[in-house]
């Protein structure tokens, strides 16, 4: 395994961090304890470091599993919150940012976790939570009192992921969390560069673009499936586009698509990226893809032109 610095902190962060949104959810398919907590415990026999939860996940059950396997750990737990636990709205989480609110879910996360937050991240706020001064106030006062160590903001698929994460560098966090692949290459390009410039740290997330980069390709999944966000037409283009033109790319370069997705997602300077593994095998083969020989620029200049490609329809549109 290989390690980065995270931003402007001191951390040192795998190149691989483990997505617990699959621990005590049906976000991501259906994994029981048992092997939640062998996949937990593979991760860090592989050098994994960084673990991400939310405290949504399971209505807080995530965290309380991470919280007992990786009890003496020396590890780094990054958590979010800005979603009510244990309240639904027509089958979903409700937002809440209020002061007190997240003060309240930070203390829970920490006593779930039972140990102090490495990164704590707004999950998926709008621009006016992040400008918040309050609510900034109120989080740093959490650092004060030693429940956290850093600040972050986790950037949500479906709002304006560019304008929030420009806001987020901004107004001092200090670390971004955004959705960054090859068929989802921006904003994630341009945040990287006005992250790069203001050392903020910079961490990705769904680097196989909901398994379209992987041979395991699915377009239909449960109502509780996060993948079932996805618009159906995009899947549908996105295999397609996947298949034809960037699997002849990968089989070049003597590799499968899940290592190209991850190769392409490390040849950036993004710090760590979490990736979503619900086996073992899948778990050992994305950290096997962070060896240090990534790709070079030829490639990525491939790869940027076939996303210009697949993405023009929409832009004309």
């Amino acid at each position: 395994m290989h390690y980065r610095v995270l931003g402007k902190t001191s951390i040192k962060v795998s190149e691989i961090g483990f997505g617990a949104w699959v621990i005590g959810t049906s976000m991501y398919g259906d994994l029981d304890r048992e092997y939640s907590v062998k996949l937990i415990k593979t991760a860090l026999d592989l050098g994994v470091n960084v673990f991400d939860t939310a405290d949504m996940y399971g209505d807080g059950l995530s965290e309380k599993v991470l919280g007992e396997v990786l009890r003496g750990y020396d590890v780094n737990v990054f958590t979010k919150v800005g979603y009510e636990v244990g309240k639904l709205v027509n089958g979903r989480h409700v937002q809440n940012f209020s002061v007190n609110y997240i003060v309240n879910a930070v203390r829970e996360s920490f006593r779930r976790l039972g140990r102090r937050i490495t990164l704590l991240q707004l999950h998926n706020p709008p621009i006016s939570v992040i400008r918040d001064k309050e609510l900034h106030r109120a989080l740093l006062k959490l650092v004060d009192e030693g429940y956290i160590e850093y600040l972050g903001v986790a950037l949500g698929p479906e709002t304006n992921v560019l304008s929030e994460g420009l806001v987020a560098i901004d107004e001092g966090y200090e670390a971004i969390m955004f959705v960054f692949n090859i068929l989802e290459q921006e904003p994630g390009r341009t945040l990287i560069r006005r992250g790069m410039e203001n050392a903020v740290g910079l961490i990705t997330r769904v680097p196989h673009a909901s398994n379209v980069l992987t041979d395991r390709q699915e377009m239909n999944f449960g109502s509780r499936d996060h993948r079932s966000l996805r618009d159906r037409d995009w899947l549908v283009r996105a295999v397609e586009f996947t298949n034809t033109r960037v699997r002849p790319i990968a089989k070049s370069l003597g590799m499968d698509l899940e290592t190209l997705a991850i190769k392409y997602v490390l040849t950036y300077p993004i710090n760590t990226v979490m990736v979503t593994a619900t086996s073992i095998d899948e778990l050992v083969k994305y950290v096997k893809a962070a060896d240090g020989n990534y790709l070079n620029s030829d490639v990525i200049k491939t790869l940027e032109k076939l996303y210009a490609e697949f993405t023009e329809p929409i832009a004309v549109k």
